[in-house]
């Protein structure tokens, strides 16, 4: 394995030995400020429904619903300095006091670790009571105990891949002292609010009312298994490998050769592009994730790739990858049997129209609650700003996490202070710990990490006639040249009943599952006829809760030191990002990376039999990071961390694999190109970040070397379109959008064009494979796709970008490397042009760009508009609360996009 360099050792040690030895600037002032669309609060009583439902104004279903909404989108933010109380406090608690902001954010003060976690734990539930409800009923598997039967198979993959109430027992009592005093002091709170809410009708969120239901009680388990869910499926990458699989059988398919077919997949999901833009600057060290030498890896692809694609697709999904047989009323007989009785019943009987909208309501809850964490691959930026090229020396920075819009925003914002705790910002409820944010001397942001942690392990298992021939056991494999027995348990799932797909009465079913592991992880699924398995390979299995002592440190950090201190003892993938009050600044890439040998790809699942295990993880030390760099920055968009590090199974909305466009050089470019920052800057930058399309950088000197070389083969109109496109500040926010009036959102001609041109291009080489289906049950995730509902596509899969509209993705990495192969640091290893130069490829596409624009004269290029892309935020149930379809002539609340966090703050130190 390729170590770090021994000067960027030194390096580390050096800058390490230096934290906190300065003392902060005496006159340098904190100023902070953030931005939580649409609002703090998630709560609407019945009361308050009825009234937003009449009026359509999101703004009347409760305070604090709404009122941040137009500050955000006119890139305002709230005065969010710590340390001050606002008017009367509520105390729940004998010394505990929560204030409030002028825009509902708890400010929470107590004496002790338990009173302090206590206020959160009551305020938070009141704001987010139902949110709480749901996001520790999906980490802990009990949604179906809610929701109904409809959500067993997902409460059965969770207790399959998770943990017993024994396991879970002993990881709370090997926490620390202060940690636990968290845990507790957070759920005696909620229970404190749930139980005055259920005591008062008015105080219940209107989900209750209709699911006919209360909130049970709060448990330390809860917490628990929600932190679990989050570090697995938010701070972690990689399971998809069957998915590479179905993608080599399509392309063996299209290109009509097995050989094509590897070629193409490597073209396109590529381990390591030597030119990809990276968070750790050039020069500051070669890290690595993956034993053995590039020259070998091909070989390793081709063998692992043959024998990949001879694995039955039975063990791609199972009951622990979601897919458990629906259960009860739920089950296709039961509702057919259901639909003929109620038919019966009726006799030509109209139901009455409240009882069948209050059911399509129910269903369209039921709905959400199984995709509340459907965002959950997060796309976050962050950056910092080092004291030499701010104006008076202090560190800045800006956090942008992005998990999408929704009534209420699955992130929530408050302050705390006591118990050697001064810190504000936001975290996931049920979680206690301010996961972003910023203390008197430290700020700090977080993003997705992308690197794989996540291992798909082929098992051979004693198959059914093995076992009859007596050569082996049920539940036994075999590994490391002898067949073991696998660890396993029985989860029993208890689940409400439905009528008509609307949960009824109490969770008095249920259904067995029998949860076992190999010394890989647990099995997720098996096909006992054949002998052969899938088992998942958690690196931080056993290890998630280990994060909570991390970010606690955070939590209290008054130097760069202490956060440090802190990003040694988180476990998973979250790229970590900081500044401080004397002007110093970090980037890290931590978590548990196991040392993976040279024998294995990646990309595709690895043999169980023990050749393909991996070893220790990586120290520290070994880690992607970059302390006070020279440049003065860092930034991350979810970006490759460094040089060397591969970029793991390929799959996820971001660029990765990983080229040189993606959407963090638009910080990149920004943040080296001027010094004398001051805290007013950071909101020019948050507008920079959010409405500059990334892909005019790639893209554009190549439109700019096709005019010069095909100048007199072009018509005047291509021509112009040409250099109405060179001449586009690269902006694709339209000039002139007026919030209060969408008519007026639409984009100017230069990124109408850019962005038709660059759709030509991507489907002049790449068209044909918006056919080939890779997962059906998959919705694309190409925007231009005109069959999104066929499921994920190839196209789909390299030209998505999520919910960044105009990213460089890996298809556009890909088309420009084709066109401009100097772009990359790798070589085409097919062609996909069909014989023809660059200039004939691009001259194709502009004349289909053209002809869907409509444009055939040069006076019609000015008046080109498209319409820009639009924000939805709808109701987080689907039924209840703003944007929702909870009454006649509502819907989505909409805004113009713009690329940029669901919660943004802004923290510098300035005099």
């Amino acid at each position: 394995m390729r170590a770090m360099t021994r000067g960027a050792m030194l390096a580390l040690g050096a800058a390490l030995a230096a934290c906190g030895r300065s003392e902060p600037p005496a006159d340098l002032v904190q100023k902070a400020e953030t931005a939580l669309p649409p609002g703090q609060s998630g709560f609407w009583n019945s009361e308050g429904q009825a009234a937003g439902s009449a009026s359509g104004d999101p703004a009347d279903y409760g305070a604090h619903v709404d009122d941040q909404r137009l500050l955000y989108w006119s890139f305002d933010a709230k005065p969010a300095t710590l340390g001050t109380k606002p008017g009367t406090p509520v105390s729940p608690l004998a010394g505990v006091e929560i204030y409030r902001d002028a825009y509902g954010v708890p400010i929470v003060y107590a004496d002790n670790a338990h009173d302090l976690w206590f206020g959160v734990g009551y305020a938070i539930a009141q704001d987010r009571l139902f949110l709480m409800d749901a996001t520790r009923r999906t980490g802990a598997g009990t949604l179906a105990e809610l929701a109904g039967c409809g959500s067993v198979p997902a409460d059965a993959q969770q207790r399959i891949v998770g943990y017993s109430d024994a396991e879970y027992a002993a990881f709370f009592a090997a926490m620390s002292p202060d940690s636990r005093e968290f845990v507790q002091g957070y759920v005696d709170g909620a229970n404190a609010w749930r139980l005055e809410a259920i005591a008062d009708p008015a105080l219940l969120p209107a989900e209750y009312t209709l699911l006919q239901t209360t909130p049970t009680e709060f448990t330390v388990k809860d917490v628990l298994a929600a932190g679990v869910y989050i570090t697995r499926y938010v701070a972690a990458e990689g399971g998809n490998e069957f998915l590479n699989i179905q993608m080599l059988k399509q392309l063996e398919l299209e290109y009509g050769s097995r050989a094509a077919a590897l070629a193409a997949f490597q073209d396109m999901v590529w381990l390591d592009d030597p030119q990809a833009v990276t968070s750790v600057p050039a020069g500051l060290g070669v890290f690595s994730n993956q034993d053995g030498e590039a020259a070998g890896r091909d070989n390793t692809f081709t063998q692992m790739a043959n024998w990949a694609l001879g694995l039955p697709e039975t063990v791609w999904k199972g009951q622990g990858t979601g897919h458990a047989a629906e259960v009860g009323s739920c089950s296709a007989q039961a509702q057919a049997t259901s639909t003929r009785a109620f038919a019966k019943a009726r006799k030509g009987r109209a139901r009455p129209a409240r009882l069948e909208g209050a059911a399509t309501q129910v269903r369209k809850v039921l709905k959400q609650l199984a995709r509340l964490f459907a965002s959950r691959d997060g796309h976050s930026f962050g950056f910092a700003l080092a004291g030499s090229i701010t104006r008076d020396g202090g560190g800045m920075l800006i956090s942008a996490p992005q998990l999408g819009y929704s009534y209420p925003l699955l992130l929530a914002e408050y302050e705390i202070h006591g118990a050697g705790y001064d810190a504000r910002g936001v975290s996931v409820p049920m979680l206690p710990v301010v996961g972003i944010g910023y203390t008197t001397d430290v700020a700090w942001a977080l993003t997705t990490g992308y690197s794989k942690t996540i291992d798909s392990f082929v098992e051979t298992t004693c198959s059914t006639a093995q076992q009859q021939a007596g050569a082996c056991a049920a539940d036994q494999y075999f590994h490391a040249g002898q067949w073991k027995d696998m660890d396993c348990r029985v989860e029993t799932v208890a689940y409400r009943d439905s009528v008509q797909g609307v949960p009824s009465g109490p969770a008095a079913n249920s259904q067995d599952y029998r949860a076992c592991r190999t010394v890989h992880g647990p099995v997720v699924a098996r096909d006992d006829a054949k002998g052969v398995a899938r088992s998942l390979q958690f690196a931080i299995f056993g290890r998630e809760l280990e994060t909570i002592e991390g970010v606690r440190a955070w939590n209290r950090a008054k130097t760069l030191e202490d956060f440090i201190s802190g990003v040694r003892q988180v476990t998973w993938n979250e790229n970590a990002i900081v500044a401080t009050r004397d002007g110093q600044i970090g980037y890290f890439h931590p978590g548990l990376f196991p040392r993976r040998g040279a024998g294995a790809d990646m990309r595709l699942p690895a043999r169980g039999t023990g050749e393909h295990d991996l070893g220790a993880p990586l120290p520290f030390e070994k880690l992607p990071h970059a302390v006070n760099p020279p440049q003065g920055f860092v930034a991350n968009w979810n970006n490759k961390p460094a040089a060397g590090w591969l970029d793991g199974e390929g799959f996820g909305s971001t660029s990765r694999a990983a080229g040189a466009g993606q959407r963090v050089t638009n910080l990149i470019d920004l943040l080296g190109s001027r010094h004398g920052w001051t805290f007013a800057d950071l909101r020019a930058a948050d507008i920079h970040a959010g409405t500059r399309d990334p892909r005019a950088r790639e893209y554009l000197p190549v439109i700019a070397a096709f005019r010069a070389t095909a100048f007199g083969d072009l018509s005047e109109v291509q021509r112009a379109a040409l250099d109405r496109m060179l001449a586009w500040d690269r902006s694709h926010y339209g000039p002139g959008i007026d919030l209060a009036d969408d008519t007026t959102w639409v984009d100017g001609p230069g990124a109408t064009l850019f962005g038709a041109y660059v759709d030509a291009l991507r489907d002049e080489l790449f068209g044909s494979l918006k056919n080939n289906v890779i997962d059906p049950g998959t919705p694309d995730s190409d925007p231009n796709n005109p069959n999104p509902d066929s499921g994920l596509t190839i196209y789909g899969r390299i030209a998505g970008v999520g919910s960044h509209r105009f990213d460089q993705s890996v298809m556009d990495n890909l088309v420009v490397r084709v066109l401009a192969p100097e772009s990359s640091g790798l070589s085409v290893r097919r062609d996909y042009t069909g014989g023809r130069t660059r200039d004939a490829v691009m001259r194709a596409a502009l004349e289909v760009a053209l002809s869907r624009l409509e444009v055939d004269s040069v006076d019609g290029l000015d008046g080109l508009r498209r319409s820009h892309p639009r924000s939805q935020i709808c109701s987080l149930t689907g039924a209840v609360g703003p944007g929702s379809d909870a009454a006649p002539g509502t819907s989505c609340v909409e805004m113009p996009y713009q690329d940029r966090g669901s919660w943004v703050h802004r923290v510098g130190w300035e005099r």
